[in-house]
C-alpha cells in the first residue's frame, strides 16, 4: 500500500470534469486506487463516487494505491489534484468548460402562483411573459411498470446484456443530439457521460445479479443514486440527482419498450403541455412551433423557464390543480404574464385574449416606427437607448430592436445557464461576438454578479440570513481570483474587437473599485507578456448601493461612467426586500419613490460634475412612467429589454424638458 496526502488545487474541486480526468488516469494503472476525504473513502476509478465525496478546492485528501504500479499511479494522481501536472493545468484553464457538471438554476425566491377566482382559469407560476391561444400538444410520460419477478440464474446474463445495449444506445443518442441541441447540448453530453460511468453500471448490474429484472434494477439503482446526490449540502453536486433520475427513466423506457411522446412530431404551432420537460425532451422540441409551454412541474428559475424567456415563448409552470383538465382540452389560452391558463376558452375569454394579443401587436407596430431613430428630447437633449442582454443568443433581438448598443450584458447567465462555468476562451468568444456586432457602439459588460441569493455551481457560499446584504457581486469576485481573473482576461482580449466598457457591480467603497482595477491591470500585463492582443476598456461602476450614491463624487473621479442599477438601489434605499411579496413592502419597493429619484439625481449630478456619462440599467429604465423622471434627473443613457427599446425612443422624442 502506498499513499499520499494532497491539497486539491483544481478550481471548484473534484466536480465532474476533474473527476473524469482522475478516473481516466487511474484506469491506466493496474493498481487499485482509493480516495479518502474526511471519514469517507471511495473507489478512485469511479467518477460518480468521487463526486459524491463533494471535495472542494482547498480540501486535503488521501490517495491510496495497492498494486505493482501503485507508486507511479498515486504520484501522478496527487500531482493532478494538486495542480502540479500538465493535465491539471488544462483543467484549471478550463475548469468550467466541461460538459458534465450539473445544472444549478439561480437560487431565487420562487414566484408564488396567483390566487384564482372562479372563472379566472387554472393558475401556475408565471415563468415567461406573453398571451397566446392555440391548440394543445401533450407530451405524455408513459407510466413505467417494471416486472418485479425474481430472475432465474440462467436469465441474468441476458438481462445484463439487454441493459448494456439500452444504455449504449441511449448514450449514443444523447451524444448525437447534443451537437444539434439549442441550449441543452451540454446537459445531453453530461447524461451521455453519466450513462458510461462504472458506478452506474455496477449499481444496476449488482441488482440484476441479485435477481432483479433490468428495468427494475435501473429504476431502483438510479433512484437510490439520485437520493445520494440530493442529500449533498453543496447545491452544485446535489443538482446531479435530476440527471441520474432522467437517465434511469430513459433507459428503463427503452428496456420496457414504452416510448414517450416524441416532441419532434409537432407539425403545426401549438401549446405544449407536459408533466415535466427534461433536457432530452427540450432538445427535440421544434421551438419555432411552440406557442407556449405549460407544465405541472417546474419553477420560474428552472432550465425550461430560462430557455422560454430567452426565446420569448410564454410559459406557465408548476400547475398544481386542474392539470388533467388542461391535458384534455383541445385549445388553451395561456397568459405567461399572469400565470393563468384557460382550457377550451369560451367566447368572452377568447375575446379578452384576442384584445390583449392585438394590443400588444399594435403597440409593437407603432413602436417599430421609432426603431432607427436616434432620440432627442424636443429641447435638444440626446439620450442613448440601449439593450440589456444575458448572452450572445439575445444579440439578434437587441439589434433588431434598434438598440444603440448594449447597456448591460449580464455575464452571470453565461455561468448559470449551463452545466458548468465557462472557460476564459468561451467567455472571450461571447464578449467579442457582441462587441463586433455593435461596432463602435458601446457594449457595457457587467462582471460576474452572483453570490448570496444567486450561488455559483461548485462554490460553497456561506449560509446568510440576508444574502442581498452578503457575499455577492464584486465582494465575492475579489475573494475568488481563480474565477474572476479568467473573466477579466477574456474582457481585455475582447476589447480589441469593439467598444467594450466594463462595469463592476455592488461597489460600496472606493477601495473595492481600486482593487478590481488593479486586478484587471495585472491581467493586462500578463496577456501582453504572453503576446496576446488585448486592450484596456473604459471602466465604470454599477451604482446600486446607498454608499455608492453618497460617495458618487469620489467614485466619479476614478471611473469613465456610471450605470445605476435601480432594482437594488431601490430595495437598499427603501429597506424593503424586492423579493418579499408582502403588499406593504411591494408598495415601498418602487423606483418612483421620492427617495430613490433623489438618489438618482445625486448620482447624475456627480457624474456631470466630472464629465462622465450616467445611465440606468434597472427595470425603471424601460418603464414609460419613469423614463421622463430619469431624463429630468440628468440620466443620459437608458438600457432595457429589447422589446421596450422602440417605445422608449418614442417617449424620449416626445419629451420637452424646457417646460419641466
Amino acid at each position: 500500500m502506498y499513499e499520499r496526502r494532497a491539497v486539491v488545487r483544481i478550481e471548484e474541486g473534484l466536480h465532474a470534469r476533474p473527476a473524469a480526468k482522475f478516473v481516466q488516469i487511474a484506469k491506466a494503472y493496474a493498481a487499485d486506487i482509493e480516495v479518502v476525504s474526511g471519514e469517507k473513502a471511495v473507489n478512485g476509478k469511479s467518477a460518480v463516487k468521487l463526486m459524491l465525496l463533494g471535495v472542494k478546492e482547498g480540501t486535503e485528501i488521501v490517495i491510496r494505491g495497492n498494486g505493482d504500479d501503485a507508486t507511479r499511479a498515486v504520484d501522478e494522481l496527487a500531482a493532478l489534484v494538486a495542480g502540479e501536472s500538465e493535465a491539471s493545468k488544462g483543467l484549471n484553464a478550463g475548469a468550467h468548460g466541461g460538459a458534465t457538471a450539473p445544472v444549478v438554476a439561480p437560487a431565487l425566491v420562487e414566484t408564488p402562483a396567483p390566487v384564482a377566482a372562479p372563472g379566472d382559469g387554472i393558475v401556475g407560476v408565471p415563468a415567461s411573459d406573453g398571451h397566446v391561444i392555440g391548440p394543445v400538444f401533450v407530451i405524455e410520460k408513459a407510466p413505467l411498470v417494471p416486472d418485479r419477478r425474481r430472475l432465474s440464474p440462467r436469465e441474468i446474463d441476458d438481462e445484463k446484456a439487454a441493459f448494456r445495449a439500452a444504455l449504449a444506445d441511449l448514450a449514443a443518442r444523447f451524444a448525437a443530439d447534443a451537437a444539434k441541441a439549442e441550449g441543452t447540448g451540454e446537459i445531453l453530453l453530461a447524461l451521455a457521460d453519466l450513462a458510461r460511468d462504472d458506478s452506474v453500471v455496477e449499481a444496476v448490474e449488482g441488482r440484476i445479479a441479485g435477481g432483479s429484472t433490468a428495468a427494475a434494477a435501473v429504476l431502483d439503482a438510479t433512484t437510490a443514486l439520485g437520493h445520494e446526490f440530493a442529500r449533498m449540502p453543496d447545491p452544485y453536486f446535489a443538482a446531479r440527482a435530476e440527471d441520474v433520475r432522467h437517465l434511469g427513466r430513459h433507459v428503463a423506457a427503452r428496456l420496457l419498450g414504452v416510448p414517450d411522446t416524441d416532441p419532434s412530431q409537432i407539425a403545426a404551432p401549438c401549446v405544449v403541455v407536459a408533466a415535466a420537460i427534461d433536457a432530452f425532451d427540450l432538445s427535440r422540441l421544434p421551438l419555432d412551433k411552440v406557442m407556449a409551454l405549460v407544465t405541472q412541474e417546474g419553477t420560474a428559475t428552472s432550465h425550461i423557464a430560462i430557455v422560454a424567456r430567452a426565446l420569448g415563448i410564454p410559459a406557465v409552470l408548476g400547475v398544481r390543480d386542474g392539470f388533467e383538465t388542461l391535458k384534455a382540452a383541445a385549445a388553451l389560452a395561456v397568459s405567461g404574464t399572469e400565470g393563468r391558463v384557460h382550457a377550451d376558452p369560451d367566447g368572452e375569454t377568447r375575446a379578452s385574449f384576442e384584445t390583449k394579443i392585438a394590443a400588444a401587436e399594435e403597440q409593437r407596430r407603432l413602436d417599430a416606427e421609432w426603431r432607427d431613430v436616434a432620440p432627442k428630447t424636443r429641447d435638444g437633449r440626446a439620450i442613448e437607448i440601449a439593450a440589456n442582454i444575458g448572452s450572445p443568443a439575445e444579440l439578434d433581438k437587441a439589434i433588431a430592436s434598434g438598440a444603440m448598443g448594449v447597456g448591460l450584458f449580464r455575464t452571470e447567465f453565461l455561468f448559470m445557464e449551463r452545466r458548468s462555468l465557462p472557460t476564459e476562451d468561451e467567455q472571450y468568444a461571447a464578449y467579442a461576438k457582441v462587441a463586433a456586432a455593435f461596432g463602435d457602439r458601446p457594449v457595457v459588460i457587467r462582471t460576474l454578479d452572483v453570490g448570496g441569493d444567486k450561488p455559483l455551481p461548485g462554490i460553497a457560499a456561506p449560509h446568510e440570513e440576508n444574502p442581498f446584504l452578503g457575499w455577492r457581486g464584486i465582494r465575492m469576485c475579489l475573494d475568488l481570483p481563480a474565477v474572476f481573473k479568467p473573466q477579466l482576461r477574456a474582457l481585455l482580449r475582447a476589447a480589441v474587437h469593439g467598444n467594450i466598457q466594463v462595469m463592476f457591480p455592488m461597489i460600496a467603497v472606493v477601495e473595492e473599485l481600486r482593487e478590481a482595477r488593479a486586478m484587471m491591470e495585472a491581467c493586462r500585463v500578463e496577456l501582453e507578456a504572453e503576446g496576446v492582443p488585448c486592450k484596456m476598456p473604459a471602466i465604470g461602476v454599477m451604482v446600486e448601493t446607498p454608499a455608492a450614491a453618497f460617495t458618487a463624487d469620489l467614485l466619479a473621479a476614478e471611473v469613465d461612467f456610471f450605470s445605476i442599477g435601480t432594482n437594488d438601489l431601490t430595495q437598499y434605499t427603501m429597506a424593503a426586500d424586492r423579493m418579499n411579496p408582502h403588499p406593504r413592502l411591494a408598495r415601498l419597493c418602487r423606483a418612483d419613490n421620492t427617495a430613490v429619484l433623489r438618489a438618482v439625481k445625486m448620482i447624475a449630478d456627480a457624474a456631470h460634475a466630472r464629465g462622465i456619462w450616467v445611465g440606468v440599467c434597472g427595470e425603471a429604465a424601460g418603464d414609460p412612467a419613469l423614463i421622463p423622471e430619469l431624463v429630468k434627473a440628468g440620466v443620459t443613457e437608458l438600457s432595457m429589454s429589447p422589446s421596450r427599446v422602440a417605445r422608449a425612443k418614442r417617449i424620449v422624442s416626445e419629451l420637452d424638458l424646457s417646460q419641466a
